[in-house]
């Protein structure tokens, strides 16, 4: 099986986040929640970066799932962005509502 190059969906994510900047890619294989092999990409962008609209976020995501299936690489792909100063301090927590 063909595989995506962890240098192509760089490219296509520096063209796709444009003027928001891009620090760098992390790429790690695993299983998804189905047990599928899946890629999960996480895009971290520079500090300061402003909000980035669901629309480009959206379109970035798309576009790396296009890119592994032009390239003939079946997995699945998981894209999250990060902003390193909107992490949380080590040891805090989130507090979420019961269910």
């Amino acid at each position: 099986m063909p595989q995506v190059a962890l240098t192509d969906i760089e490219k296509t994510l520096r063209k796709e986040f444009g003027s928001f900047g891009l620090d760098r890619v992390d790429l790690v294989v695993g299983r998804d929640h189905d047990g599928e092999v899946a890629i999960f990409v996480t895009a971290v962008l520079p500090p300061n970066s402003p909000l980035m609209p669901g629309e480009i976020s959206g379109a970035a995501s798309a576009a790396v799932a296009k890119l592994m299936e032009s390239a003939g690489d079946d997995r699945l792909s998981y894209l999250s962005i990060t902003r390193p100063d909107d992490e949380r301090p080590q040891g805090e927590s989130i507090d979420l509502p019961t269910p």
